[in-house]
């Protein structure tokens, strides 16, 4: 196999499901670590109220590399997204631009802002999917035999 699509099949495996990519390329002790440290980290996130992020076009940037940081950890956020949300909401509806929200999305957001762990439960959910970026582009450099 070639070494691109070896690093290719590494990073979308350390995406979909954090050590993956680590397993696939032989690091079984580390991919359980990694396993084992974002999942704790991302439901840590969920425990506390974590409140993922979606696109509001108030704060557009701020708000795209939250949502970013969120989709690191791959497809269990998504699930836990639909759990949370009831559906696959990225972006704030334009119907919650204002003061009070209205759609199911912008109510659950107001009800988890205004719980006081909150701040924390969401800071774990960013570190938990910008760890598994980082774990990312570790298998990538491991593949690209870049880093032994």
């Amino acid at each position: 196999m070639k070494t691109a699509d070896r690093a290719r099949i590494a990073c979308l495996l350390a995406w979909l499901a954090p050590g993956a990519g680590h397993l696939f390329l032989g690091r079984r002790v580390r991919a359980a670590v990694f396993f084992v440290i974002v999942l704790t980290t991302f439901s840590l996130g969920l425990a506390f109220d974590g409140k993922p992020s979606v696109v509001d076009r108030r704060q557009p940037i701020l708000s795209w590399l939250q949502v970013f940081a969120n989709v690191g950890t791959g497809p269990v956020e998504a699930l836990a997204r639909e759990r949370i949300f009831g559906k696959l909401a990225y972006q704030l509806p334009p119907e919650d631009a204002g003061a009070e929200p209205h759609s199911d999305v912008g109510v659950e957001l107001r009800r988890r802002t205004e719980s006081p762990r909150t701040p924390y439960g969401t800071a774990y959910l960013w570190t938990a999917g910008l760890m598994n970026i980082l774990l990312i582009l570790d298998a990538f450099d491991i593949a690209m035999g870049r880093k032994p």
